[in-house]
């Protein structure tokens, strides 16, 4: 199963290949969240994307359908990275984490491939946009699955996870109603122009982006703020003294902001 590294969730930070190094002192897993995540595998269905899945270890509030939460990995990590950490937040959700669908000959996998030897190519934005698409189809999909409330779905990424969040946020806007960006930027070839605003309406999101990241510059990562804004988005956003990662600092905030909006 996937006990320990589950385990030792706590002790976390993202370095530059996304897998997953330590930081400052552990904050284990709540039992109960352990358990669910232990007794997954029995519970998961065949989707579209691989996928790790944890059911709700509580019941959601006045008897509604519980909430799907969704975390999207970066460029050379798995789906076990992120799905680790959602042990720290409340056990209302259906915890899922698609696998990306092109494997790396390294290890891991990845949404779209990168050029490192060219910025103006940076990004494949054939398969970046099919990846906007499949994750997005693959959100639908699990929430119909897992019989989660649709009307309640949140989108958690990381790096490339992050980046895609936005472009999902930019072509669907009624698809996912959270959102927690991390360490990501606005890739304008998969954003789709802002349109009505009223459609945005209730949406909130956090983002959180390191001052030393030597990955995806902060400049870069303040392109959020205006794409926020342009739709009227209310959103949080906060930088940490850190390189390409999370930090315990963000990640409390970001559970702060999950207890503010779990309503």
């Amino acid at each position: 199963l996937f006990g320990w590294p589950f385990f030792f969730a706590g002790m976390f930070g993202l370095h530059e290949n996304n897998k997953v190094k330590f930081l400052k002192r552990p904050h284990f897993l709540h039992v109960s969240r352990y358990i669910c995540f232990c007794k997954c595998t029995l519970m998961k269905k065949e989707l579209s994307l691989v996928h790790n899945y944890a059911p709700p270890s509580q019941e959601f509030s006045h008897g509604r359908r519980n909430p799907l939460l969704v975390m999207a990995h970066g460029y050379g990590s798995d789906q076990y990275d992120l799905f680790s950490l959602a042990g720290e937040l409340p056990g209302v959700f259906h915890v899922v984490a698609p696998r990306a669908p092109i494997e790396l000959p390294f290890g891991g996998a990845a949404w779209y491939s990168l050029n490192f030897d060219d910025s103006r190519k940076f990004t494949h934005v054939p398969e970046a946009l099919a990846a906007r698409e499949k994750l997005a189809s693959f959100i639908k999909e699990a929430a119909e699955a897992y019989d989660a409330d649709p009307e309640n779905v949140w989108l958690l990424g990381f790096s490339q996870g992050a980046i895609l969040s936005y472009g999902i946020m930019s072509k669907y806007p009624r698809l996912v109603k959270y959102y927690i960006p991390l360490s990501g930027y606005i890739e304008p070839n998969i954003i789709e122009p802002v349109g009505d605003t009223a459609d945005y309406a209730g949406i909130k999101a956090i983002a959180t982006h390191g001052t030393q990241d030597q990955v995806i510059p902060v400049s870069w990562g303040r392109s959020v703020k205006d794409f926020m804004k342009e739709r009227l988005v209310e959103y949080c956003y906060y930088e940490y003294p850190i390189g390409h990662g999370i930090s315990p600092e963000g990640f409390q905030q970001v559970k702060w902001w999950v207890d503010e909006n779990l309503i």
